[in-house]
C-alpha cells in the first residue's frame, strides 16, 4: 500500500483525501492482518471495513440522484454473493459470525455504489472502480474461505494477486477522475 500511495501520489497534482483515507487503513489492515490470532484478524477486519467506508464515501459523492428501484436492481449480483458465501462460511464462522457479516455487508454497499456509478456514467473509466471493487469482493472471499472452510496453501498467492490488482485498479479510477472529486 505504501508503493501504491507513493504512485498514487507522484501521477496527481490534487489529493483524494478518501482514498488516501482508504489506502491507509487498507495499510493497517495489512499489518493487523500480519499477526495471529482472533484479535489481529479482528483488528484487521475493522481496518478493512473502515477502509471501504472511505471508499463508499468517495463514490457517493461521485453518484446522482438515483431511485431506490435503480439501487436496488444493481445490488443483485452482490446481494447473491454475500448470500452465496455467507451459506458457505456460516457454519464455520463460530464467534466471528457477526463482524464477518457486517464487513461482507459494507464490501457488498461498496459494490452497489460502485455499479451504480458506472451506470449512471457508463465510461471505461468508472468501469475500473467496478472491476476493481468486484476483484476486492474476489480477494476477500477467498481469504474468508480459507480461513473458516477450507485452507489451501495456493490462497495466500491468489488473495495478494487479487487485492493488489484491486487496490491498483481503484487507484488507476481515482487518478482519472481526480478533477471531478
Amino acid at each position: 500500500m505504501l508503493s501504491l500511495f507513493w504512485y498514487y501520489k507522484a501521477n496527481t497534482t490534487t489529493v483524494n483525501k478518501w482514498f488516501v483515507l482508504g489506502l491507509f487503513f487498507s495499510f493497517l489492515g495489512d499489518v493487523f492482518l500480519l499477526g495471529k490470532g482472533e484479535l489481529f484478524f479482528i483488528l484487521g477486519l475493522t481496518s478493512f471495513l473502515i477502509a471501504h467506508l472511505f471508499y463508499i464515501t468517495m463514490v457517493m459523492k461521485l453518484l446522482v440522484k438515483t431511485t431506490i428501484k435503480e439501487a436496488i436492481s444493481v445490488s443483485i449480483p452482490y446481494v447473491l454473493i454475500f448470500i452465496l458465501l455467507l451459506n458457505l462460511l456460516y457454519d464455520h464462522l463460530g464467534g466471528m459470525k457477526i463482524p464477518v457479516i457486517i464487513y461482507a455487508f459494507v464490501i457488498s454497499v461498496l459494490g452497489t455504489v460502485s455499479l451504480l456509478l458506472f451506470v449512471q456514467k457508463k465510461t471505461d473509466t468508472y468501469l475500473l472502480l467496478v472491476v476493481g471493487v468486484f476483484i476486492f469482493i474476489i480477494s476477500d472471499s477467498i481469504l474468508a474461505i480459507n480461513m473458516f472452510y477450507q485452507n489451501e496453501a495456493y490462497f495466500s498467492l491468489v488473495i495478494m494477486l487479487t487485492y493488489v490488482l484491486a487496490q491498483f485498479l481503484i487507484c488507476n479510477f481515482v487518478l482519472k477522475i481526480d478533477t471531478e472529486i
